[in-house]
């Protein structure tokens, strides 16, 4: 009884202790006025002129200001004016009044500001601007609400938005900048068509060097692309959505295609995309220009190493065309410059097309089309003996391609497209120490694809761009080589089929600001006559920026390849890829995982860039040739077939000044590649035929003033390294080896002849030397440009230099050996380029 009167008297007296200090709440009253004060300044203040504590995290008030006055207001509304248009709102706990965050109510994110960014001249999209998007505070940008580059057909889109002003900033290096005030609305969303006007800018011309490419098959698009792989031919050239298997020109000296008809290059040693496979090495993205939609315009060429005449303009208001062709004849004039020292004759033509019309909407359709003919002839005399050669190849392609965007964040393109190549190869050995003729060689291959083309870009929201598509080709093989010698097996391979069908998905994930991550596979399945293969290719990449100027990234791409290039030792490394067999049951696909890590910092202003980047990669059921040569032939090419590893490493180091009446570059590249057998060389790694150990390359180019510009180029690469050396296994071939030299073993314990020289045609060192003055003016109103350039023998006296004597092996009908380029003397090359 006593415990209960006490508790009743407890509560009784809290109660009234809690209707006093109410009413003295209630009784104390201020006049406040607050001016841009900080929030946390006018809280502490709150506290001194009432007797209240105010509970409060920093991070809730900092940064942030109070504009609020009253007149003789008690607590409730004094605290109520303060934190009137923030995020916080406020509850009393006890004695305490805790300050928290305001519940938001949710927000119609729903619009998409969308659009495509076009060249104001040509039509042309333009690949790779940035677009920003920022709010808009005090009529100045402010915070970057969601950014995002246009994709390579210029669309690009920003999901999600709040609605609300916004400022909309376009950039692209070379065109005028856009900036646009937008208003985005809950109800809908806002597609623009931005054009881009062209802008002056001094820079360095673009220039992609290599070595000899013709020589290594690793083609090229300006003088010779060098992508690392090992083997180095399988490097896959797409030209506008058309895949081309050997677009090469001689020599190299001539860009593989003309530069008047190209708008975008991309050149991919590692890191490749999920939308590219089916080849060990990297890509070539090429993309053609459209024709300007205002007037006829074009631009013609003569010169001393070929002639080129482009024309472009419109069909109607929403058709334009394109056109190229291109006639090559390097040796015309250098006959005359070096008489006696030009045994070849090489000519080469090209063909480039494009229409392109642009539907209702934002919609297109264009078809591009392209042909290369190459032939060379030569005569190569020996001490007793003559060698005639006489070959060719040709390239064909057609594409139509539609694309569209089908709502703000998605965008579509389909493509149905042909393509073709075909290589003629024929030599003829003449001895004038016998009368027996000499059997030679002759071949005829051609392979043709079919293909169906589907792929999707969805902006899903601001940290995801995801991209899938599926793919179809189909291939038909067709060829025969007749018997040489030992140094190549008979061939037959009449209307093969094979389907190849491909999905592939990737998924761009910008992980935090400055980190970008890129991910997905592709998953193909092989369909022969011989064989059903499938296989999944992961594709991993990583971008992060630490700061402004320093950007690091990494990559591991992985390949199935399943149409393989032949390629031999010896002689057979001159050429370009001689034809292209299937995966069977016996001759199983190539994979490849390659992995590359680097780092890129800029400076003043991106003027100047340096970079290093490191790569590996390996090579499995790599796929070369090698002839029992006691047997003399193999009874079919997969008889010859070897079966092995390539590895290839190294690090490039670049220096570049991009800005500016001087710019250029210099970059060094230390690598190592590798090659094993088991039947060669005891199973032991031995150098590859392609290895270059340093390879030095330095660019240079001054303007000087409006009319005339000065150019240097210099590439320089170490030859071979030390040839495994020969040995003897059995002693029934002791009488046919003694007399060969630079050939492998088989094994200690072979039962059977030595494979000949499978490493022994090893490609020299490669040296490069032009210089180039260019002289701009204009003629009756007309933009011509005068050229001369002098360059060493480098792809012009004869691209495939040849030495032929007889052949220490006895086994061997012929031997010849590549002439090593030097880097003098220099030639002259004129040309003369008009534009209309």
């Amino acid at each position: 009884m006593k415990a209960a009167v006490t508790f009743s008297i407890s509560l009784l007296l809290c109660a009234i202790l809690a209707f006093d200090a109410e009413a003295q709440h209630e009784a104390v009253k201020h006049s406040i006025r607050f001016q841009g004060v900080p929030l946390q300044a006018a809280i502490d203040s709150l506290m001194k002129w009432f007797p209240e504590s105010i509970i409060y995290v920093d991070d809730d008030v900092k940064g942030k200001t109070a504009s609020a006055s009253c007149n003789l207001c008690n607590f409730d509304e004094a605290l109520g004016t303060v934190l009137n248009g923030t995020s916080l709102t406020w509850e009393r706990m006890g004695n305490q009044v805790i300050l928290k965050r305001r519940e938001s109510e949710p927000q119609d994110l729903s619009a998409t500001v969308a659009g495509t960014i076009t060249d104001s001249l040509t039509g042309e999209w333009i690949a790779g601007a940035s677009v920003v998007l920022q709010n808009t505070s005090d009529g100045e940008p402010g915070i970057v609400l969601h950014s995002c580059p246009a994709n390579d057909f210029g669309f690009f889109s920003l999901p999600h938005l709040a609605p609300g002003s916004s400022t909309l900033a376009i950039r692209a290096l070379g065109y005028e900048s856009i900036v646009r005030s937008v208003t985005v609305t809950p109800d809908g969303s806002l597609y623009f068509d931005f054009k881009m006007m062209p802008k002056d800018i001094v820079m360095q011309e673009v220039t992609v060097e290599g070595r000899r490419a013709a020589l290594t098959s690793v083609e090229g698009i300006s003088r010779g692309v060098y992508l690392r792989s090992v083997p180095t031919d399988p490097n896959q050239y797409v030209l506008d959505g058309g895949r081309i298997y050997n677009p090469t020109h001689f020599g190299g000296v001539l860009s593989t295609f003309s530069p008047e008809v190209l708008n975008d290059v991309q050149v991919v040693a590692g890191g490749l995309p999920p939308s590219f496979g089916g080849r060990l090495g990297g890509f070539v993205d090429l993309s053609l220009r459209d024709g300007s939609r205002d007037r006829l315009s074009g631009s013609a060429t003569v010169g001393t190493l070929g002639s080129t005449l482009s024309l472009g303009g419109p069909f109607s208001e929403n058709t334009t065309f394109l056109f190229s062709g291109r006639r090559g004849y390097p040796d015309a004039s250098m006959e005359y410059l070096h008489a006696g020292e030009i045994p070849s004759r090489q000519r080469f033509t090209e063909l480039v097309g494009k229409v392109t019309h642009r539907l209702s909407g934002s919609g297109q359709v264009s078809l591009s089309a392209y042909f290369g003919g190459d032939s060379y002839t030569n005569e190569v005399d020996g001490i007793d003996q003559t060698l005639d050669n006489d070959f060719s190849w040709e390239n064909g392609m057609v594409d139509l391609r539609w694309v569209g965007i089908v709502t703000p964040s998605l965008f579509l393109y389909a493509s149905a497209g042909y393509s073709q190549y075909g290589f003629d190869l024929g030599h003829s050995l003449f001895s004038f120490a016998s009368s027996t003729p000499v059997p030679g060689l002759s071949s005829t291959y051609g392979i043709e694809d079919f293909s169906l083309r589907v792929q999707a870009e969805d902006y899903y929201d601001e940290d995801h761009t995801v991209r899938g598509g599926a793919e179809i080709l189909h291939h038909r093989i067709h060829g025969t080589i007749s018997n040489f010698s030992s140094q190549i097996a008979p061939f037959s391979l009449q209307n093969f089929m094979a389907w190849e069908a491909s999905v592939y998905l990737q998924d761009q994930w910008k992980l935090l600001p400055g980190l970008t991550a890129e991910f997905g596979a592709r998953a193909t399945n092989f369909l022969g006559d011989k064989g059903t293969f499938s296989g999944v290719d992961p594709r991993f990449s990583l971008r992060a920026s630490l700061g402004e100027e320093t950007v690091v990234y990494g990559s591991l791409s992985g390949i199935n390849q399943f149409i393989h290039p032949y390629r031999n030792s010896g002689i057979f490394l001159l050429y370009p890829s001689i034809f292209w067999y299937p995966s069977t049951d016996s001759v199983r696909p190539s994979t490849s995982l390659a992995f590359s890590l680097g780092t890129e910092k800029s400076f003043s202003d991106e003027t100047y860039s340096a970079s290093v980047e490191s790569y590996y990669r390996v090579t499995n059921n790599l796929n070369d040739f090698g002839l029992d040569t006691l047997t003399m032939q193999a009874a079919s090419l997969n008889g010859s077939i070897l079966f092995g590893t390539g590895r290839i490493y190294g690090l490039v180091c670049t220096f570049q000044k991009r800005t500016g009446s001087f710019t250029g570059s210099i970059s060094y590249n230390l690598s190592w590649s590798v090659e094993s057998f088991v039947q060669v060389n005891g199973g032991k790694e031995f150098p590859s035929p392609s290895d270059r150990r340093h390879e030095v390359q330095v660019n240079a180019k001054y303007s000087l003033g409006e009319h005339w510009t000065l150019g240097a180029l210099c590439v320089v690469a170490t030859g071979p390294s030390s040839l495994i050396p020969f040995r003897e296994t059995t002693a029934a071939n002791e009488r046919a080896t003694s007399q060969v030299t630079d050939a492998y073993t088989v094994g200690a314990n072979a039962s059977y002849g030595e494979y000949l020289d499978v490493n022994g045609g090893r490609l020299p060192g490669f040296q490069r030397l032009e210089f180039t003055a260019a002289y701009r003016a204009d003629l009756w109103n007309v933009p011509c440009r005068l050229t001369l350039r002098l360059l060493n023998s480098y792809g012009l006296l004869d691209p495939f230099a040849w030495n032929l004597q007889r052949s220490r092996d006895i086994r061997s009908v012929w031997n010849v050996s590549l002439k090593d380029p030097s880097l003098v003397p220099l030639y002259p090359a004129i040309g003369l380029s008009v534009r209309f």
